[in-house]
């Protein structure tokens, strides 16, 4: 439980911005950190099906109709959509502060998803 208030503690700390909700075609396989995990799957009631985990390469939350099945429990590397230079919105989302890659990458650490070794690229 104190994990989950400290991932809502981080959620909260994240810049704003006011979503349009248009970004379902870009829901693709992602990284989550282990209490996140747990999140999503108590929002969606039950774990995705294997065959959407490993052959589809949309996440398994995506709703027919391109949206977020489990948006209030969405993981972080999802709520950084938008919010960071390395990430913007093509929509015109655009927060009250850009986050910069480091910034990101370290808050993506801090739910357990690994930023990658230096000199190894990452999406620059």
């Amino acid at each position: 439980m104190e994990e989950i208030a400290g991932l809502e503690s981080l959620y909260a700390s994240l810049p704003h911005l006011v979503c349009q909700r248009q970004c379902g075609p870009f829901c693709g396989p992602i990284k989550v950190g282990p209490g996140e995990w747990v999140r999503m799957i108590a929002a969606h009631g039950s774990v995705p099906s294997a065959e959407s985990l490993v052959t589809k390469l949309r996440c398994p939350f995506l709703a027919g109709d391109q949206d977020c099945s489990i948006y209030a429990a969405r993981p972080l590397i999802c709520r950084l959509w938008g919010m960071s230079e390395a990430m913007a919105c093509p929509h015109g989302c655009v927060p009250d502060r850009w986050m910069t890659k480091d910034e990101t990458w370290a808050l993506l650490n801090r739910v357990g998803v690994r930023a990658p070794r230096p000199g190894v690229p990452h999406g620059d």
